[in-house]
C-alpha cells in the first residue's frame, strides 16, 4: 500500500491572498506531488442559506477522509482542495467568494449568498490555479458550484439566473476550469436541476447555447455513504482530465463514463479495485 500525503493547511502558508483560516486540504492517492501523474486544484463552493445547513454539515464530516484516502482508477492525483462560502461563512466553508475576491483588490461580481453562478466567474477569474506540473504530469482546475436555488438571488429562477449562469459556463469554459454543479438535496424549484446541468455540462436554456466545460452535474440526497462517494468520484474525475468537454483528453477509462455520470464513475472504480 502507497504512502499518502494528507495535510490541513492555512492558504496564507501558500502564499495565497485569502484569510488565514480558510480551509485547504492537500492530500491525494500520489506518493508526493513529484510522482503524481495530474495535480488538482478544486474549489467547493456553496450557498450557505439555512436550507444548505444539512449539506454543509455533510460534507464538512466527510472532506477530510476523502481527500486523505482517495483511490483513483486511471490517475495518481495530488490534491489542493479549498472549501469556500459565497458571501457569508459555515463549518469546512469557512472563507468567502467575496473576500477572497476584495483581498486581491477586486470587486466581486458575486454578491449574495445564493450566487452560485457569479460565484463560479469570480473563482475561475481570481482563484490561484496551479501551474506548476513538470514534464509528465498535467494541472486540472475545477469548481464545484452547490446550491438548491437559483444562481442569481436564489428564488425564483429567472432570466436572471439563466444570464449568470452562462457568464459562468463561458468564464469556466475560455479558462479551461471544469465546472461541477451539484443539487444536493431538495431543490426550491422543478427548475433548479435543469439550470445547474445546463450551466455544467451544457445545452440550451435562456436563449443561450452552453458549452460543455468538461465537468458534470450531480445531484441526491447527502447520507454518509453518498456524500462521500461523490467527494471521490468529483475529484478522481478531475483528476483524469474531466469528460473531455473542455479541450482535454480524459484517460482512456473516463471516455467510456461519458454520459453515465458520477453514479457510471463509482461503479467502474469499483471494478477497478476488484
Amino acid at each position: 500500500m502507497k504512502y499518502k500525503l494528507f495535510s490541513l493547511i492555512a492558504a496564507a502558508g501558500l502564499g495565497v491572498a485569502s484569510s488565514a483560516h480558510a480551509t485547504l486540504l492537500i492530500g491525494g492517492d500520489a506518493v508526493s506531488q513529484a510522482s503524481a501523474t495530474s495535480i488538482v486544484d478544486i474549489v467547493f463552493v456553496i450557498d450557505t442559506s439555512g436550507s444548505m445547513s444539512d449539506d454543509i454539515t455533510a460534507i464538512g464530516a466527510k472532506a477530510s477522509s476523502v481527500v486523505s484516502n482517495l483511490s483513483c482508477p486511471n490517475s495518481d492525483c495530488y490534491v489542493r482542495a479549498r472549501f469556500m462560502s459565497i458571501t457569508s461563512t459555515s463549518g469546512i466553508f469557512n472563507e468567502s467568494v467575496t473576500s477572497l475576491v476584495t483581498g486581491q483588490g477586486g470587486i466581486p461580481v458575486t454578491n449574495h449568498q445564493e450566487d452560485n453562478g457569479p460565484a463560479v466567474t469570480d473563482l475561475v477569474n481570481w482563484y490561484n490555479w496551479g501551474t506548476d506540473a513538470l514534464a509528465g504530469q498535467n494541472n486540472y482546475w475545477a469548481v464545484v458550484t452547490i446550491g438548491d436555488e437559483g444562481t442569481q438571488n436564489g428564488t425564483p429562477v429567472d432570466q436572471a439566473d439563466w444570464d449568470v449562469a452562462f457568464q459562468a459556463n463561458q468564464a469556466a469554459k475560455n479558462k479551461g476550469v471544469f465546472l461541477f454543479s451539484w443539487v444536493a438535496d431538495d431543490p426550491v424549484t422543478a427548475a433548479v436541476p435543469g439550470l445547474f446541468q445546463t450551466m455544467a455540462v451544457g445545452g440550451s436554456g435562456g436563449g443561450y447555447t452552453f458549452s460543455d466545460t468538461g465537468g458534470a452535474y450531480i445531484s441526491g440526497p447527502l447520507t454518509d455513504v453518498t456524500v462521500e462517494q461523490q467527494l471521490e468520484d468529483i475529484i478522481c474525475l478531475t483528476g483524469q482530465g474531466g469528460t473531455g468537454g473542455n479541450n482535454n483528453v480524459p484517460e482512456p477509462g473516463s471516455l467510456a463514463l461519458l454520459g453515465l455520470g458520477l453514479g457510471g464513475l463509482a461503479a467502474f472504480r469499483r471494478r477497478q479495485r476488484s
